[in-house]
């Protein structure tokens, strides 16, 4: 059941009841209704503000641009209506007693449309285009200008057509968020420093439920499509009516209204989206099964508004898109030994690496999306709308990644009488003879996501009593694909002799060393590429099959207390949320035995090389490599299963793989809330404050691993040992590792948790009009971060030799019993203070300039350690006194820390400059940020700086938009063979996005875009405080520059 804190609603209750006993005994009063559109575009607008001159009586037009304002005194009133860049417009109304009188207003703006006669708007065919981006972004600043928290709302029109309709690509230019990438695809987000799970992202405050490979609460932004969508907005610290699991922040979706616009509208777009690096219209290799294939492929999204009556209206949004691109990307491995013949006890030399192994991966890959959205609203009676909809997404992905991999060893002595020994410095590594590897691995993947997420939503709104309800449902399915689709996984060959491999002409910062030398034994040079000199190794794959549902419902209730003598209203609501995730993952290997199961050593390899995907480029300037196929081998299998065989080995691993990767959690969370709202000095200063309540339970299902089971056991429990002192195993348990001991010690989702943790999150915000056009907010509330699934859901696997003690053994000093490693259930939720003060100065042209400081304090940080099992230690983690004394590997809540920083956003259009100025409007945005605290604590996506910055520019027929992205050093994971202070970085990078359309007529427009423009690379870097600078580059990734061209058109 849930727990809502009774007294607050006791309270709220008395509030509401107070409010209609004085509303009944008050003087008799009217209302005044109507709507709000702007007649250049034909929009209604939402939160235009309609207020009644002379008095702080306003109200805030909806979604369909209705407003009510009830309860105001009959008799003759002045209305003002303000909507940002439009022209301010008033009327004189009656306001009947006991009754409504209808109102509706026209807006325009005289300095961008035009005017004609008696303020009918002198509408050009070219100016409307014109005008697109810059009304699409006033309303969402508009939108911003208005809230009651700290808020950035950025329109899906405002930045030009973004390649490929992808949310993701659009939301890494939205203020304060960063964006997390999976090869070339934006997969999800993080808002000021803090990663895609502590981040909410909702379609029109629905929960979204996008699953990728990974059991994770990151939502999964590829599949997400643009076309349904209006505006997105980023909340930086929630109201009470918003969820409090939102640590790092929230970024809503806001879907099209059917009653946004006055008439039907169709706006499509038709394209053809490609990659600079294969733009040839014929089909050309590609090496996901390994065929031929276009690499440029058309493109199409719709869009269809339509009121179909004053009461009811549709929206339908549609898009396909499939885009290719290249992935070309290197990989060099430093290695820190100790110098050979150095003395015993000498420690590692980190100032002098040695470049043990390369890798070079040739990896073309392509995304198909499509999306289709159906909206359907109706109104009922005057005050109320209810709202249908559905989204659908399917997601296919296919990657043919290719990888070479060249090691020579870091084992320094020759393997034969007379060798060469390893040798190296900052310029080359020389391997030792005998102890090199190469290794030629071919993998293909077909992923398919598919989402479907569905939602009913009444809002009622009299002005007096504001209602809002609604159920969604949000499923995602994410299957990876192997036999079914035609191919293994991946396939691999290795060097059919020993090698000695050299890395020459190393130079600082450089993706691939001058030269890669290959040696026999008898230092003969090698071909690397040449097939001959390979066999055939391993085949696996890994099958997947991962879903997760979110459903949620909710009832909000305000009412306006009318009797007060400043504007007030009294918010309370109720949530309750359900989240299911199922994990199942499969990891299967095969090794090569030969066409007739016996030669695996000596059979030759060709029949299972690309035939297709040959004398391409690889990248780098190497030559086209002769690279093993899934498919082939695949299909050779299916016709000879005595190619691949499964060892023992083999069959317990994989056994072992689906056990430990097979999982399930479900959670509810109930929430209940209120708030108070009010507008104080006049109406200059709004105040919003109150506290919500939210409680979860975690019931969690994972593998059983107990390897004490393998252990023969005396009647009073201790363990059997030989004459030395060894453990004894059971017969049952068969030899270490084998297939008996596996069916002994690991069961299938045997293991079971359950956790329930609850908290009350105040917050309260202020806004303060210094005048018409500066705002100056504060903030401050209480959030908290759930832990993510791979730690609830329970995985414990005991480790035990024949030489650990008895449970009633002394211990000696440093020795334990055993090594558990378990996943903590009991993490508690990462909590946060969040402090936000900002200044905000909108101007008469529609522009806005904001600036802001913040600091989250927060607590209870995840970070990985070991330690003993005291009695206190199993209590937190659940664990039975069994335990007493092992050693302990999990995460625990361990740190506290502080993110301060600084923001600034701005756009603004340059009329002001005169008939040129007009053309150009310039925005951007930038976040500053610094971290304290805890070095245990754990941010993988905290980004010093980021930001964003370009320009419009925006004549009759032509508009062209530049968009630079930025972001800064991204310090990654401690990497502990680095050295002292050793971690992975992500090197600053900086992008450039362009787009541009010409309107051919009113309705018809050519449009081009491109993204990257200058094919700017992702390096990774990994190094220590001792790190030489020529051996810092880990990774090198180039994906080509992607471009579409199409016509884009409304009527």
């Amino acid at each position: 059941m849930l727990r809502f804190p009774s007294p607050l609603l006791r309270a709220a209750l008395l509030l509401f009841a107070l409010a209609t006993a004085l509303r009944a005994a008050a003087p008799a009063t009217g209302g005044i209704a109507g709507r709000v559109l702007n007649v250049g575009t034909g929009q209604y607008l939402n939160n235009a503000r309609v207020s009644v001159r002379g008095t702080t009586t306003a109200a805030f037009t909806d979604k369909d641009g209705s407003y009510r304002l009830a309860g105001l005194p009959s008799g003759a009133v002045t209305l003002e209506v303000f909507f940002t860049d439009l022209d301010v417009a008033t009327a004189e109304v009656v306001v009947p007693a006991g009754g409504t009188v209808q109102q509706d207003f026209n807006l325009t703006s005289v300095a961008r449309y035009g005017l004609k006669g008696d303020a009918t708007v002198k509408l050009d065919a070219f100016v409307v285009a014109q005008q697109r981006e810059t009304d699409a972004q006033a309303i969402a600043t508009n939108e911003q200008r208005f809230a009651p928290n700290i808020k950035n709302v950025l329109s899906t029109d405002s930045l030009g057509d973004v390649l490929g309709g992808s949310a993701g690509e659009f939301m890494k230019f939205l203020p304060g968020v960063t964006v997390e990438s999976d090869l070339a695809d934006v997969s999800g987000v993080s808002i000021r420093g803090i990663g895609g799970g502590m981040t909410s992202v909702t379609n029109d405050g629905a929960p979204a439920s996008n699953i990728w490979t990974t059991a994770t609460r990151s939502v999964d932004v590829r599949s997400m499509a643009l076309n349904d969508i209006a505006r997105m907005e980023v909340s930086k610290v929630p109201t009470p009516a918003n969820p409090a699991d939102s640590l790092a922040g929230s970024i809503n979706l806001v879907s099209k209204s059917a009653f946004e616009r006055s008439g039907r509208q169709l706006r499509y777009t038709l394209n053809l989206i490609g990659n600079h690096e294969n733009l040839d219209l014929r089909k050309t290799p590609h090496s996901h099964g390994d065929k031929l294939d276009y690499k440029i492929h058309p493109g199409a999204s719709v869009d269809f508004t339509w009121p179909v009556t004053k009461r009811f209206g549709v929206v339908i949004a549609a898009n396909h898109s499939r885009s290719f691109n290249e992935q070309h990307r290197t990989q060099q491995n430093w290695t820190s030994i100790v110098a050979p013949g150095s003395p015993t006890g000498t420690p590692i030399n980190y100032a002098n690496p040695l470049l043990s192994s390369l890798a070079l991966l040739d990896g073309p890959r392509d995304l198909t999306r499509n999306t289709l959205s159906v909206k359907a609203d109706w109104k009922v009676g005057d005050n109320g709308v209810l709202s249908v909809g559905h989204v659908a997404s399917r997601t296919d992905t296919r990657i043919g990644s290719l990888t070479y991999t060249w090691n020579t060893s870091t084992t320094a002595t020759s393997s034969v009488a007379g060798g060469r020994a390893l040798a190296w410095d900052g310029t080359r590594t020389l391997g030792s003879t005998g102890r090199g590897s190469l290794n030629n691995n071919g993998t293909n993947q077909l992923i398919n996501q598919i989402t479907d997420t569905s939602n009913v939503s009444y809002r009622h709104d009299d002005g007096r009593w504001r209602v809002e309800a609604g159920v969604s449902r949000s499923g995602s399915a994410t299957k990876r694909r192997y036999f079914d689709a035609g191919f293994f996984l991946q396939t691999s060959a290795i060097q059919r002799f020993p090698v000695r491999i050299n890395f020459v002409q190393l130079a600082p910062g450089a993706a691939l060393p001058g030269g890669i030398e290959v040696f026999d034994n008898n230092d003969q040079p090698v071909d690397w590429n040449n097939p001959a000199n390979l066999r055939g190794n391993t085949a696996n794959n890994a099958n997947l099959y991962n879903r997760s549902y979110t459903n949620q419902g909710f009832v909000n209730v305000r009412r306006a207390l009318g009797f007060l003598p400043v504007p007030a209203a009294v918010q309370v609501g109720l949530l309750e949320k359900r989240v299911m995730l199922d994990n199942n993952l499969r990891n299967e290997t095969w090794t090569f035995t030969g066409p007739d199961g016996a030669s695996g050593a000596t059979a030759p390899i060709e029949p299972y090389l690309m035939q297709r995907y040959r004398g391409v480029d690889t990248g780098y300037g190497m030559p086209s490599i002769n690279w093993m196929s899934p498919s082939r081998t695949f299909r050779a299998y299916q016709l000879n299963p005595l190619l691949y065989q499964q060892t023992d080995a083999q069959r317990v691993s994989d056994r072992n793989s689906h056990i430990d990767n097979n999982e399930n959690i479900k959670e509810r969370v109930q929430a209940g809330y209120i708030q108070a709202d009010t507008r104080l000095l006049g109406g200059q200063l709004r105040v919003l404050g109150g506290v919500r309540y939210e409680r979860t339970i975690d019931r969690g299902i994972g593998g059983l691993v107990d390897t004490e089971r393998i252990w023969q056991r005396n009647p009073d429990g201790s363990f059997v040992r030989n004459s030395a002192g060894q453990r004894l195993r059971r017969t049952e348990a068969g030899a270490a590792g084998s297939l008996a001991e596996s069916l002994l010690t690991r069961e299938y989702r045997a293991s079971f948790t359950k956790k329930e943790y609850d908290g009350a999150y105040p917050s309260i915000h202020a806004t303060y009009n210094a005048t018409e056009n500066i705002l100056v907010r504060a903030a401050w509330a209480k959030t908290y971060g759930r832990p993510n699934f791979t730690d609830i859901i329970p995985r414990t696997v005991a480790n035990t030799s024949a030489t650990d003690p008895d449970e009633d053994d002394e211990l000696k000093p440093g020795q334990y019993r055993g090594t558990l490693n378990v996943r903590n259930p009991a993490l508690m939720p990462w909590t946060a203070d969040n402090f936000d003060l900002s200044a905000e100065r909108y101007t008469d042209s529609g522009g806005l300039i904001s600036a802001g400081v913040f600091v989250k304090e927060l607590r209870n940080f995840f970070g990985d350690a070991s330690r003993r099992a005291t009695p206190e230690v199993l209590a937190e983690l659940g664990l039975p006194e069994r335990y007493l004394d092992w050693n302990i590997n999990t995460k625990f809540n361990s740190g506290d820390a502080r993110i301060t920083g600084a923001e600034l956003n701005f756009r603004q259009s340059l009329r002001a400059l005169g008939r040129w100025g007009g053309y150009f409007t310039l925005f951007g945005n930038a976040t500053k940020l610094r971290l304290k605290g805890n070095p245990g604590a754990s941010f993988s996506s905290f980004i010093p700086t980021s930001g964003n910055w370009g320009f419009t520019f925006a004549a009759k027929r032509v508009t062209f938009t530049a968009r630079w992205n930025h972001r800064g050093l991204d310090k990654r994971l401690p990497q502990a063979a680095f050295g002292p202070n050793g971690y992975e970085y992500i090197e600053a990078r900086t992008v450039l996005d362009v787009n541009g359309t010409y309107q051919l007529t009113r309705d018809l427009a050519f449009v081009a875009s491109a993204t990257n423009i200058f094919n700017e690379p992702f390096r990774f870097l990994r190094y220590g405080d001792l790190t030489p600078s020529y051996a810092r580059l880990f990774t090198e990734q180039e994906y080509g520059i992607q471009m579409a061209i199409g016509l884009r058109g409304s009527f």
